[in-house]
Formats: C-alpha cells, sequence, structure tokens
C-alpha cells in the first residue's frame, strides 16, 4: 500500500530539502530538487575563502550563525553545517556558548607541500588544478609553498628557485613539467634529481618529465589522452570526415605525443581513412593555406583548444565554412571553448579529479615512500557541439 505523507512529514521533508539542495517549482507548482550545488556549500566555501584571504586570522571569531543567517539568507541548519564542516577539516573550533573560532596551524600535523607550475594561461585547466590543490591541502592540514617556473627561464633561475622552495619545511612537491626538450627537459631533471636527493615524494601532474613510453621513476597523475584523441578523430569520422589532420603547436609534450596516437589509432580502424599531422601557428594564415592545399583535409583534431581557436580563425578568414567544409575539434574544454564563433566540439578533462587523485596519491606516498610509482589516468569525454555538427 503507498503510504501518504501527512502534512506535517511532507513540511519536514521539504525543509530538509531546502536547505541542502536548491529547490524550483515544476509546472505543476511541486518543488523538486535542482542539480545545483548543496546551499551550505556556498556557505562552507565564503567561510573558506575569508579565513584563506586574512580576514579571518587564527584565534578570531566568525560572524554570528544569526549574522551568517541575514548575509547568506539560508536556515539555521545550513549554517550549522557550514561550520560543522569547517570543524571536521581542522580550520575552526566551535565552542558552546560563544561562538566559532579560526584554528591555528597545528604545528605537529602541517606539512608543507611545495607546487612549481608554469605561468597559467587564462581558463587554463591548470588554473583549476591549482585552486583545487591548494583547497583540499588545506583542509588536511597542508601548506601549500607556490612557485612559478617558465619555460623560458634558464635552469640556473630553475636552481635558484628550488634552493628556496627546498630551503622550507617541504615534505613533498606537486609539479607540472615543462615541455620536454632543451633547457626545459634540464629543469624537469633537476626538479627530478633535488626530490630524489631530499628523499622526498614527487607527483607529476597531467605529464611525465620525459617522452611518452620512457617512464620515469615519480608518480604521474594525468587524463587519459590517449583515449581523449581517439574519442576526437572517431568522432570525427562518424561525422562524414576521411582525411584527418592533427593540428599541434610547437611545444613537446608526452599528452601531445599521446593524444597523436589516439587519433592515429582511431583512423587506423577505419576503412579508407587517413590521417596526417602538422606543427605550427595556427594564426599564421600562409602556413595554414599550405597545409590545407597540402592535406586537403574535411576534419581537423587540434591538440588544445587555444589552437583550435586559432584555426578556426584562420578557416574564417579564408573562407571555409565550418562545419560544412571543414569540422574541427579541441582538447580541454576550456571556458573559451563554447564561445568561438563557431563554438568548438571539444575533449573534456577533470581538473578537478586530477588535482583530488594527486593528493590521495601523495597521501599514499608519504605514508609508504616505498611503494613502487603509479601512473593514474582519468576518463575524458566527448562535448559536441557546432563546429563538427551543425545540429547540435
Amino acid at each position: 500500500m503507498a503510504r501518504i505523507l501527512s502534512e506535517k512529514n511532507a513540511i519536514a521533508l521539504e525543509f530538509f530539502y531546502a536547505n541542502t539542495w536548491p529547490i524550483i517549482k515544476n509546472e505543476s507548482g511541486l518543488k523538486i530538487m535542482t542539480k545545483g550545488p548543496p546551499k551550505y556549500r556556498a556557505v562552507y566555501d565564503a567561510l573558506l575563502r575569508a579565513i584563506r584571504r586574512g580576514e579571518y586570522t587564527a584565534g578570531s571569531r566568525l560572524p554570528t550563525e544569526a549574522e551568517l543567517l541575514s548575509k547568506f539568507k539560508v536556515s539555521r541548519i545550513t549554517v550549522i553545517r557550514a561550520l560543522r564542516d569547517l570543524e571536521t577539516a581542522g580550520l575552526v573550533r566551535r565552542r558552546r556558548g560563544s561562538g566559532s573560532y579560526v584554528e591555528g596551524p597545528r604545528q605537529t600535523e602541517m606539512a608543507g607541500i611545495g607546487m612549481i607550475f608554469p605561468p597559467l594561461e587564462p581558463g587554463s585547466i591548470f588554473s583549476t588544478v591549482h585552486q583545487v590543490l591548494a583547497r583540499e591541502s588545506q583542509k588536511i592540514g597542508w601548506q601549500i609553498l607556490f612557485h612559478e617556473i617558465a619555460d623560458t627561464d634558464t635552469p640556473e633561475f630553475a636552481a635558484g628557485v628550488l634552493d628556496r622552495l627546498f630551503a622550507g619545511p617541504v615534505r613533498g612537491l606537486f609539479y607540472l613539467p615543462l615541455p620536454v626538450h632543451a633547457n626545459c627537459a634540464l629543469i624537469n631533471e633537476a626538479v627530478a634529481r633535488q626530490c630524489e636527493v631530499r628523499k622526498l615524494p614527487l607527483v607529476l601532474l597531467d605529464r611525465d618529465i620525459h617522452h611518452l613510453h620512457d617512464r620515469s621513476r615519480f608518480d604521474v597523475i594525468g587524463s587519459d589522452n590517449e583515449l581523449g584523441g581517439f574519442l576526437a578523430a572517431q568522432h570525427l569520422m562518424q561525422r562524414g570526415c576521411r582525411r584527418i589532420l592533427f593540428f599541434t603547436d610547437a611545444r613537446e609534450h608526452p599528452t601531445v605525443e599521446a593524444r597523436w596516437e589516439g587519433v592515429r589509432n582511431a583512423v587506423g580502424r577505419a576503412e579508407s581513412a587517413t590521417v596526417n599531422i602538422c606543427s605550427g601557428d595556427g594564426d599564421d594564415a600562409v602556413f595554414v593555406a599550405e597545409v590545407l592545399a597540402k592535406h586537403k583535409p574535411d576534419g581537423i583534431a587540434c591538440v588544445n583548444d587555444m589552437t583550435a581557436a586559432k584555426v578556426q580563425r584562420s578557416l574564417l578568414r579564408q573562407g571555409i565554412k565550418i562545419p560544412q567544409q571543414i569540422k574541427l575539434t579541441g582538447f580541454d574544454d576550456t571556458s573559451m571553448a563554447a564561445l568561438l564563433s563557431v563554438p568548438l566540439t571539444t575533449v573534456r578533462q577533470s581538473s578537478e579529479a586530477m588535482a583530488i587523485q594527486a593528493i590521495n596519491i601523495m597521501r599514499q606516498r608519504l605514508e609508504r615512500p616505498d611503494l613502487s610509482a603509479v601512473t593514474l589516468s582519468i576518463a575524458c569525454s566527448l562535448v559536441v557541439r557546432d563546429s563538427s555538427d551543425r545540429t547540435k
């Protein structure tokens, strides 16, 4: 027999959902949950950002529950949940009858973890990786010590950065490697060597410090780039393309090699399809025209969204219609992909998953430094837009 909720229970159930997940009314006037984030998470994140910015220092009191209720326009149970989670993360101590206070660092638990990235491009997926690493590290009591090394820096400059970093209480390092050529390779090896000498865990983000299949001795956490390349090429062929071009920029990365391998494997499985590769500046109209004349592609899989944006601009300037004459894909699903003149079909990576899994590996490495190095590949997915399919 179906069970009918009493009015009291129905109100209680609605109250629970209203303070955990946003709700809306459908056409019949019934309240339903949306797929947005829980309400308490917005309160939690706002307080966390304020603590990180130094608006509330160690020992200072957070706003009262009444003040938080008024500021965020939520219920008391939502505020309590947010404060409880901050307390669980070790960031806040709640005193009965007094309020909630910011906890100072626990010196016995605080671990300094280094993080070295190249300068981040606006909208890069690695901006999200950086943010999530910092946020999640703070939750477990790690202090992130961040430094930048660019591919234009010299090995001598990099040595100075490493000296400053390792002068502090560092117990491990997250590193986003530079391209694997010339001075950049020397910098990558210097970072690896310094970690080995100091017996510090090194977790490589997105890619190895060597070429594809030349495995280093360190943990590598990244996306399944070969799968992503395969998905992009397979999609183009499913849309009727038979002359595929893989368009790269000039950077040498094992991720580029893996994406090319995925594209090549996908085309190799198809009948009467060909694939070529070119490397250059997608904004160079003369170069793009020469490539089109030579290979006559009907589908172009670009190594990343930035390259795809440049290629798209060059194609449109030449009067080539996308996707009618040439279908185009990118890789990364950056914020600009959907905003191009012709919204870009692209391969989506989970930058948040990459960061969280990197933290999990670092925690394991700190506890068990003797374990063999691991390679963790996070699945990609294809996002179809107008650049490859007019029906989407």
